[in-house]
């Protein structure tokens, strides 16, 4: 049996949050930690249970996509992490932040009203500025199997604009000052919890097409013009939605449908004096 405090010593359960089974189950909580994610890892490699909540006010080393860290602050932030043993193979990790962002747009909505843009692969927006970033990491055996994945999430709650680093003022922003009133993070938590429970055993059983529908509903600047960056060379395409893999499909120049895999969405439609793709009139986005 896993003695939480002996890997996490300041954790205490969040029993009021809990759930009699699944995703939920057992709650843990820390006003602050380096990374949930971090914290959770070692949790599962000492055995935690299947659908263990590493829940913390602040993280002093938050991780986001690549080398990137995660910007919070105390009491400002809600960054959470949950433990996720599955049978699907260890290739199909990445299809699981999609996932885990359609769940907090969901939460995001019953608890704000607020209707989030999703953006390619793993961040939440509003307006154009982030309110959200996730992160899926997988940790395998020895012989190369999954053993579990951590999916982990940073939400600006209440961080006040001003607060932000001068490098994140125009470009982040949090529910409080976007819905100018208090916003309980263990409601969001809740909701989270609720939608991660309902999508990730219809995953577990079709894949990324359980929620592929979702997904693009809620999609950032779909059937917009965007920039990507995937290898060497930025694309410029229509964006349409997502393939059966987890894939971002697009719609490039010459009508063809292109599925990018990696890379990130690096702008919007390109701006005035840039050359402008042309694309088929006929073409059904």
């Amino acid at each position: 049996m896993v003695r939480f405090t002996d890997i996490i010593p300041n954790a205490l359960r969040l029993g009021a949050a809990e759930r009699t089974n699944g995703i939920g189950r057992t709650i843990l909580h820390v006003a602050e930690i380096d990374s949930t994610n971090r914290g959770l890892i070692d949790l599962g490699k000492a055995g935690a249970a299947h659908g263990t909540v590493l829940v913390a006010d602040h993280q002093t080393r938050g991780r986001g996509k690549g080398a990137r860290a995660w910007f919070s602050r105390p009491s400002g932030s809600l960054c959470v992490s949950v433990l996720i043993r599955t049978s699907r193979p260890v290739h199909e990790v990445p299809q699981l932040t999609l996932l885990g962002a359609v769940a907090l747009w969901e939460a995001i909505s019953v608890q704000t009203a607020i209707a989030a843009g999703i953006k390619w692969p793993n961040d939440l927006l509003v307006a154009g500025r982030k309110i959200c970033g996730i992160l899926a990491e997988a940790h395998t055996s020895a012989s190369g199997d999954l053993d579990f994945v951590v999916l982990g999430f940073g939400l600006n709650v209440a961080i006040g604009q001003a607060d932000f680093p001068v490098e994140l003022s125009e470009t982040a922003t949090s529910l409080t000052t976007l819905t100018n009133r208090r916003v309980d993070p263990i409601g969001i938590l809740d909701s989270f919890l609720d939608a991660l429970n309902a999508w990730l055993p219809l995953w577990e059983s079709v894949g990324v097409a359980s929620f592929a529908g979702a997904w693009t509903r809620h999609a950032e600047q779909l059937g917009q013009l965007v920039q990507i960056t995937d290898g060497d060379e930025p694309i410029t395409a229509r964006l349409i939605g997502l393939a059966d893999d987890g894939a971002l499909r697009v719609l490039d120049e010459t009508g063809a449908t292109r599925l990018v895999h990696s890379g990130e969405i690096a702008t919007g439609i390109p701006s005035a004096g840039e050359p402008q793709p042309t694309f088929p009139s006929s073409t059904r986005v």
